[in-house]
């Protein structure tokens, strides 16, 4: 099943009541960015995707989820899982946001740029652990730290923080955010 982003960011905005610039300061993108995204002319990279999720009150998780296939007890297949991407990061939601379950987990992919992420600043708790390639984290005031196969991180919540692949191979890595609020 397809997603249209574009068609549910403008029918969440509306539910909440807001206008396109609303939405933008909220979201602190411009207003031409929403509008180029509910027209359909730009995909959001996930980080923006996530800033406008965030003005309208809800989470990646939420958003991709389809209610048709929820889950029934403790077991998630991996063909009812959703997979989203920007072309720099694949996320593939692995414990959606689920009642009963306090974490979220997702199994990424992040590839190779031309340009560093920005540093962001989550309202959870988040740790990982690099399955293949090379992770640089930064989390600020600290020393950048180089990151392979087998080695984990955490970052508590409020930290300003970002991860990139440290070389021409992509990185993947499992990641799980506290309490599932991502």
């Amino acid at each position: 099943m397809k997603i249209d982003v574009a068609q549910r960011i403008q029918v969440l905005r509306k539910r909440c009541g807001m206008s396109i610039r609303q939405l933008a300061g909220f979201a602190k993108v411009t207003p031409g960015i929403i509008s180029c995204i509910e027209r359909g002319k730009n995909s959001p990279s996930i980080a923006t995707l996530q800033k406008i999720l965030n003005a309208l009150g809800t989470d990646l998780a939420t958003f991709f989820s389809d209610e048709k296939e929820k889950e029934e007890g403790p077991v998630f297949f991996r063909e009812h899982m959703r997979a989203i991407s920007d072309g720099e990061r694949n996320y593939t939601i692995v414990f959606p946001r689920t009642p009963g379950i306090g974490v979220e987990m997702f199994d990424e992919h992040i590839y190779p740029a031309k340009r560093r992420p920005p540093l962001e600043t989550l309202k959870c708790d988040v740790a990982g652990c690099i399955i293949s390639g090379s992770l640089v984290l930064e989390i600020k005031g600290r020393k950048k730290q180089t990151l392979r196969p087998g080695d984990a991180f955490y970052v508590s919540k409020g930290q300003e923080h970002r991860g990139f692949a440290a070389s021409n191979e992509p990185v993947r890595l499992i990641t799980v955010y506290y309490p599932g609020k991502y």
